[in-house]
């Protein structure tokens, strides 16, 4: 069965975020930096999701994390209807998932909200908040091959 649903997505690509984990080649001599680094994206994650939980109007719920391949993801449930997965490793995405086109619309708009208040430059706040998209099924989403590829151009370009 094939059910319709509306979806909000935030590729950070100009790696602005708070909590975004910059990439971190993992070996034995790093591990302590690596564990340090992941800790401060994490609380950084915790406090940024606390201030949408706020503007949005609901409490959502943690239930649980993933790695899968080098990237670290985060999940949360939604009281009303819903969830949201993180990926926080660099380049940091948000993906909202709602049956109901109304409230991925007001959950775009407060994550724009929280973007003003937690990005200090005013041409950066401009562009995350423009890459913030409102979809629904019948339209291309963030896939795991689409971040895969931001991700090895991205490198590409750091090399």
């Amino acid at each position: 069965m094939k059910s319709k649903h509306t979806y909000v997505v935030l590729i950070d690509l100009p790696e602005a975020l708070p909590f975004e984990l910059p990439m971190i080649k993992t070996d034995p001599t790093n591990i302590g930096e690596l564990n340090q680094k992941t800790e401060k994206s994490e609380k950084a994650l915790f406090k940024f999701i606390e201030k949408l939980e706020k503007e949005f109007g609901e409490e959502f719920s943690f239930i649980g994390e993933d790695v899968i391949g080098e990237k670290f993801y985060k999940r949360f449930l939604f009281p009303k209807g819903g969830f949201l997965e993180v990926m926080y490793q660099t380049p940091a995405a948000l993906i909202a998932h709602f049956i109901e086109k109304d409230r991925a619309e007001n959950f775009s708009k407060s994550l724009k909200k929280i973007i003003d208040k937690t990005v200090d430059e005013d041409k950066v706040k401009m562009i995350l908040k423009n890459l913030v998209e409102v979809n629904t099924e019948e339209e291309d989403s963030l896939t795991y091959d689409k971040w895969t590829k931001l991700t090895k151009i991205r490198s590409m370009t750091l090399e």
